[in-house]
């Protein structure tokens, strides 16, 4: 798993499980996007940086209606 590497994005408009839904199924539609688990600010990705990169899983996110308040890449 080293390969792979972390995100973390504070989206401080999820908290209800459509939203959270919602953010599942756009993640799920990223090629590169290993996982996505869901936290009490936003989500945590683990992708593979040879197959996306983290602006554009925020980009993605952001396109959705998401508002990411803040993001960490790792």
């Amino acid at each position: 798993m080293s390969d792979f590497k972390e995100l973390e994005l504070e989206i401080n408009d999820i908290g209800d499980e459509v939203a959270e839904e919602n953010l599942r199924a756009v993640l799920r539609q990223i090629n590169g996007v290993h996982t996505a688990r869901i936290t009490a600010t936003g989500v945590h990705v683990i992708y593979n940086p040879l197959g996306v990169t983290w602006q554009e899983i925020t980009n993605t996110v952001r396109q959705a209606g998401f508002k990411v308040d803040y993001q960490q890449p790792g």
